[in-house]
């Protein structure tokens, strides 16, 4: 019996033993046995339920680990996903999280996961794989039905209205949005999402062979026994392996498929297909071509090339550099105190001249289908070379070569970029390639340098004069920069630095600390704003709009006048009334006395426009909403039989939006918010715009080969196009708000956006 069938017939064992006549019927069960044809229908919630777990497991970050989630996160979103096939929607969270914790007790009760409770202050349960948890990898034959959820042999059609029927379900286009939501079907974000669902896709066979021939270069079957983190991200990788694998199979015996998209509140393109799309993991993005193939050109070869280096990414010792190399990397290593460099920081012409030193190599890989260890993308860079070999063999045969290889470019530091380009902040824009320079510049080791200049702690200096720069770059400054973009606090930069410290074994090292990271995230936000100190002003702008849109309110006493002060003392007296375990009659009666006088206080508008959520369009059309409420907790009982005490009871408590606005919030995830959807309107615009082949994530544009230099030139363009005007904060505000002198602008730079034209490292 498969590992699948295991869990399907505990289910339906399951639901088959409860009784609607029951006093008290398990929820959960009772909701799958009023559904019709639950036991046939088993088998896909399973399968959903199992990829929803593996898709949390897949993710590293500091508050969840690779291979572990919490169980209320999961019971939650295995409930809402099997919820929806239900036809109960929409279902109160408690019945979502009494299914989840239903499928939730089948894997756990068949040992392919594991629930732990630390017991520890503000701990929650855990869900991490167990070693059975491999064997779910698989997917059974089904019949003539296709075993992928958004994918299809069929070539979709434009969408025309908010929801899209995807392989007989349907699923709302913006994630979110409801039925009878609007839709402009002409809008340019739209018609992206048509053409990116209209490419049609085949697996690269040669490559896929050759993973399937070499699953030990991938995965380790050896448990780990002396770190609990690294053993459970080994499980999550054998899983995403066997997930890979087996949809790639699937898919390799077809001649070609389409797969589906949908966008996020900020209009951000994700394929829905979990796990198997362009947007995954090497293993499965390096799997993927176009099943309509272009002649190879020169220009092509030259991207190519350039791919080819940038996969495999060799790095030079500064007493290393090959004699081969044209720029004076020694000297720009040392001026940025690094002892190394990497081939994707090299100029292209350096990065071309990599490819053809190490051609023959290239081509003896992709002949016997060989992935190298060495290899950073050890899938794209064996796909480089299969690529290499097939035009090799075209050329002695004198045949013209029909690549459909995807290729490439990748944008500078993306969110920088835009901020950058709004605030014509020269120094940014120098940073992250709005500018031309000779040698691509390194964002992260700017900031790590200023970092340390303005260093005054003896501790932290001698721990950062400890670190090599690449050391420095890796664990402290990257990460920070990166998401500090997007408005990241220091408290969140320092979690994840300790946390990148900790994967790096920097912390046994050098010694870092939680709180030594504490301070250096403090640290390395004064050092960003030194280095950027426009996109530090057009984050603070952005921030007051939202304050002006949500506006300031006061409280008004029963005589007409401001009174939040009173109100305050009023409030405070209330509460501190409440907290008395003992009350008096004279406490009651003042107690009665305070509430009466705050229910005479009114509220009023004092200041903006009072909203309680934010709208703009974005340049390709996509009308953002943003909405950030007050969260309070909310509890929940669980049952999973076998864990814990006899009963299997659990507590699940998760936090869950009120209807009152979170000022403080709307504040801090403004500008990220806002830089997101510039950005997905950039690519957006340039999809509509492309007419070849695209394939898309976020930061990083592919195409045929013959085509980048067509589809640079049109990434500029758009760019340029998005922020060519005198003053973009005019923009920005007529975006957000009718608000004319309320909120101060910055002042603006004088960077030139159209410098953008010759720079080689704004998208490469």
């Amino acid at each position: 019996m498969s590992a699948l069938q295991e869990i399907v017939d505990y289910l339906v064992n399951r639901v088959d033993g409860v009784s609607p006549a029951r006093r008290r019927p398990h929820l959960a069960g009772l909701l799958l046995r009023l559904s019709v044809n639950y036991s046939e229908r088993m088998e896909d919630y399973v399968l959903k339920s199992i990829s929803i777990l593996q898709m949390q497991f897949t993710k590293d970050t500091s508050s969840s680990p690779a291979g572990t989630t919490t169980l209320t996160n999961a019971s939650t979103k295995i409930g809402q996903s099997v919820g929806r096939e239900l036809d109960r929607e929409p279902l109160p969270w408690g019945s979502q999280v009494s299914i989840g914790d239903l499928f939730i007790e089948a894997l756990y009760n068949l040992n392919f996961i594991e629930l732990s409770y630390a017991k520890t202050r503000n701990s929650c349960h855990v869900v991490s794989a167990a070693p059975r948890w491999f064997e779910l990898g698989s997917i059974p034959p089904k019949g003539t039905s296709f075993p992928l959820a958004a994918t299809t042999t069929e070539k979709p059609k434009d969408i025309v209205k908010m929801f899209q029927s995807i392989n007989g379900v349907g699923r709302p286009v913006i994630k979110g949005r409801l039925e009878g939501d609007t839709i402009n079907k002409y809008a340019p974000w739209v018609q992206a999402i048509n053409k990116l669902q209209q490419t049609a896709w085949t697996i690269n066979k040669p490559v896929y062979d050759a993973m399937v021939l070499n699953r030990e270069v991938f995965i380790s079957e050896e448990p780990i026994e002396d770190n609990d983190a690294k053993e459970l991200k080994r499980r999550s990788k054998m899983v995403e392996w066997a997930f890979i694998s087996e949809k790639a199979r699937k898919l390799s015996e077809l001649d070609e498929f389409y797969q589906y998209l949908d966008v996020d509140y900020r209009g951000r393109f994700y394929y829905c297909e979990s796990f198997m799309n362009y947007q995954g993991s090497d293993l499965a993005r390096g799997l993927f071509k176009f099943k309509h193939a272009k002649p190879m050109t020169e220009s092509g070869l030259q991207w190519l090339a350039i791919h080819t280096a940038s996969v495999f990414n060799m790095s030079y010792g500064i007493d290393e550099i090959p004699e081969w190399c044209v720029a004076d990397y020694k000297s720009h290593l040392e001026s940025e105190r690094l002892d190394n460099i990497s081939v994707d920081k090299m100029t292209l012409e350096d990065r071309i001249e990599w490819t053809n030193q190490y051609m023959t190599e290239i081509k003896d890989a992709g002949k016997h289908q060989q992935f190298s260890s060495e290899a950073e993308k050890k899938v794209s860079f064996l796909a480089a070379c299969v690529e290499w070999y097939e035009f090799d063999c075209a050329f002695k045969d004198n045949r013209i070569h029909m690549t459909s290889l995807p290729i490439p470019i990748d944008g500078s530091n993306n969110g920088w970029q835009h901020l950058g380009a709004i605030s014509k902040d020269e120094q940014t824009g120098d940073l992250v390639g709005l500018i031309p320079s000779e040698i691509q510049k390194d964002f992260y080791v700017q900031t790590a340098k200023e970092m340390i200049n303005i260093c005054k702690d003896e501790r932290l200096s001698s721990i950062l004069a400890a670190m090599p720069m690449k050391s420095i770059r890796k664990g402290i400054s990257k990460r920070g920069s990166m998401t500090r973009a997007y408005s990241a606090g220091s408290k969140k930069i320092a979690e994840n630095m300790f946390f990148d410290c900790k994967s790096e074994d920097y912390h046994t090292e050098y010694g870092i600390t939680q709180d030594d990271c504490t301070k250096l995230s403090k640290l390395l936000i004064k050092a960003i704003d030194k280095v950027c100190p426009g996109p530090l002003s057009t984050m603070t702008y952005l921030q007051d709009l939202s304050m002006y849109q949500l506006g300031s309110h006061v409280k008004i006493d029963s005589d007409g006048y401001e009174a939040n002060a009173k109100y305050r003392e009023y409030s405070q007296l209330r509460d501190d009334l409440m907290k008395k375990n003992f009350k008096t009659d004279k406490d009651l009666e003042e107690l009665n006395d305070v509430v009466i006088k705050l229910k005479q206080f009114t509220t009023r508008l004092k200041h903006g426009k009072g909203d309680d959520k934010i709208k703009w369009s974005t340049p390709s059309g996509f009308n953002v909403v943003y909405e950030k409420w007050i969260m309070q907790d909310r509890k929940a009982r669980g049952r999973i039989k076998g864990y814990g005490n006899k009963t299997g009871q659990v507590t699940h408590v998760a936090l869950v939006p009120t209807r009152m606005p979170d000022r403080r919030g709307f504040v801090c995830g403004m500008s990220p918010n806002y830089i997101h959807s510039m950005d997905a309107s950039h690519m957006a615009l340039v999809v509509s715009s492309w007419d070849g082949c695209f394939a898309a994530v976020h930061d990083s544009f592919s195409t045929h080969a013959s085509d980048v230099d067509k589809l640079l030139s049109l990434t500029k363009q758009v760019f340029i196009r998005m922020y060519d005007c005198d003053n973009y904060f005019e923009v920005i505000r007529n975006f957000i708000t009718d608000a004319e002198d309320d909120v101060e602008q910055p002042t603006l730079g004088n960077l030139d956006i159209k410098e953008i034209e010759n720079s080689d490292y704004f998208f490469a």
